[in-house]
């Protein structure tokens, strides 16, 4: 190799060598939210997910975060594994609607996509209010997949008693208005410690991005975000990635009759 080129390749090396350093110790920092969007890009850069392989059906889900997002293209997750559901924002807590819930819930079912609309629950505020936003924000159908609850977060101003009461206030007056029991999401180290063995009632969505087998121990889950970095066609940018423990007419048997 000429000396030029040889320069060029180490200049290059220390480059990006200093950057996966610097990486390591940004992951140990507390970061403004607006960097996290690079964060994600430099993780879909230089850590790509693995798709987990088994007799599972894939999918993504998305908010206003992803913007304007193709449906017509959106095909295929990464390994080429095809896009069969959507999980989609519709609300957080008491009074937000997501920007693009509208679009993204008429784009995916305009493409046949198998769609469900979740609510982000904000720890600090009133739990019927947040059920109350959900409620008139989102209008399911037969075929579409139950409510979904996000709870991701303790509350600073009550109890986890409490707050696990709220969560089952919101899960009953959904419930009771959509006729179905929601589906809860939520990260796998805050199921074990915060909720766990409280809303066994409940199927659980969990996220965890460990290269795993299995994303949680007692094996209680049905859905499982397994990527927050993973590329879809039609979408810009980073996109959390998903499968359920199923074919896709077993996850069509959980949707709204």
């Amino acid at each position: 190799m000429p000396k030029k080129q040889k320069n060029k390749f180490k200049n290059w090396f220390l480059i990006l060598l200093i950057l996966n350093i610097s990486y390591v110790g940004y992951q140990f920092l507390e970061t403004p939210s607006f960097l996290n969007h690079y964060k994600r890009i430099f993780n879909k850069i230089f850590y790509p997910p693995k798709v987990p392989n088994g007799d599972f059906s894939y999918g993504i889900d998305v908010s206003e975060y992803q913007g304007i997002i193709s449906w017509g293209k959106v095909k295929e997750i990464n390994d080429h594994q095809k896009v069969d559901f959507a999980i989609i924002r519709a609300t957080a807590g008491n009074n937000h609607r997501d920007r693009f819930f509208t679009s993204n819930w008429r784009g995916s079912r305009n493409n046949n996509i198998l769609r469900g609309a979740y609510h982000y629950f904000r720890p600090n505020e009133n739990s019927t209010k947040q059920a109350n936003n959900y409620i008139k924000n989102v209008q399911l159908v037969p075929g579409d997949l139950p409510p979904i609850l996000d709870i991701e977060k303790t509350s600073k101003i009550q109890s986890n008693e409490n707050l696990i009461k709220g969560v089952k206030n919101w899960l009953k007056i959904v419930e009771n208005h959509y006729g179905i029991k929601p589906i809860i999401y939520s990260g796998a180290y805050f199921y074990n410690k915060h909720l766990n063995s409280k809303l066994d009632e409940y199927e659980l969505w969990v996220a965890n991005y460990n290269n795993i087998k299995n994303p949680l121990k007692n094996n209680s889950w049905i859905m499982w975000q397994f990527s927050d970095n993973g590329t879809a066609s039609g979408i810009k940018g980073p996109v959390d990635l998903d499968l359920f423990k199923g074919s896709l007419p077993e996850l069509k048997k959980h949707a709204l009759k």
